[in-house]
Parts: C-alpha cells; structure tokens; sequence
C-alpha cells in the first residue's frame, strides 16, 4: 500500500529551498536597483539566536530589513546568520528556517508565508548524541582490580 503525499510538507521545503536560494544570491551579489527583503521569523524558536536587549522587545515575532545595513550573511542548510545594525548597535543573529513566518520583497511583489516548525527542534533533541557535558559514569573505578 503506498503512503499519502503531504503535499503541505513538500511545498513547505520547496519553499525554504527557494528562500535558501535568495539568500545566497544576496549573500554573493548584493540586491539589484531597489530590491530588499523583510524576513519575519519566530523568536520563540530556541534555535533562533538574538541578543537578550532584542529578546526584550520582541517577545513573540520579529521582523529584518535586508536591505542597506547588513554584513557577513551566510546561509547553512538550516538557516542563515547575519550582522544588522539597530539603532546604533551592531548585532548578529542567527535565523532557523524553521522559524520563519514571512519572507517578502515589495519591490517585486514576491510574498511567501510560513507556519513555524517547532517538531523540527523536537526531533533533533529526541536523536541527539551524548555532549562532552553528558553525566557519564565510568563501572572502572567500581571493579575490584586482581
């Protein structure tokens, strides 16, 4: 008997690899005439990285403007990093794809929506490996010695 397609799940991946593809074509040429993005993105995904003043003020969503003042924006198969600038501050944060909620450029009318997936972050936890801080008891110290 064969499995049902999840058509939802198919285009939610062909979506993030869309957006994938943006991200590295800006993070190598840069925005064409009036081009930028506003990236909306869940900041209670806890693999989003921002800084905690940014965790203060926005404690439910948050929206970035790629436009004029970003630097080293790089893109891994699960989202991307870059440096912004807020209000006379730097900062850096890291998006999950997993997160995101909004992507859209009005300068080219290109609009594309998400519902965040955090079932993502719980399966990575169910098959993580034991870290170096892991509480690993070693049976040695317990065996008589002949």
């Amino acid at each position: 008997m064969s499995q049902k397609i999840n058509y939802e799940n198919l285009l939610r991946e062909a979506s993030i690899n869309v957006v994938k593809q943006i991200l590295e074509l800006v993070s190598k040429n840069g925005f064409n005439n009036k081009q930028h993005l506003y990236i909306t993105f869940s900041v209670k995904h806890p693999d989003v990285q921002i800084s905690d003043i940014l965790k203060e003020e926005f404690d439910e969503e948050m929206t970035i403007v790629l436009q004029y003042e970003f630097w080293d924006l790089k893109v891994d198969d699960s989202g991307f990093s870059v440096n912004l600038a807020f209000e006379n501050a730097n900062e850096h944060i890291y998006v999950p794809f997993a997160s995101l909620i909004n992507i859209n450029d009005p300068s080219e009318d290109f609009d594309l929506n998400f519902i965040p997936d955090f079932e993502v972050v719980k399966s990575k936890q169910e098959t993580k490996e034991p870290t170096n801080d892991s509480k690993v008891i070693s049976l040695d110290s317990f065996r008589q010695k002949h």
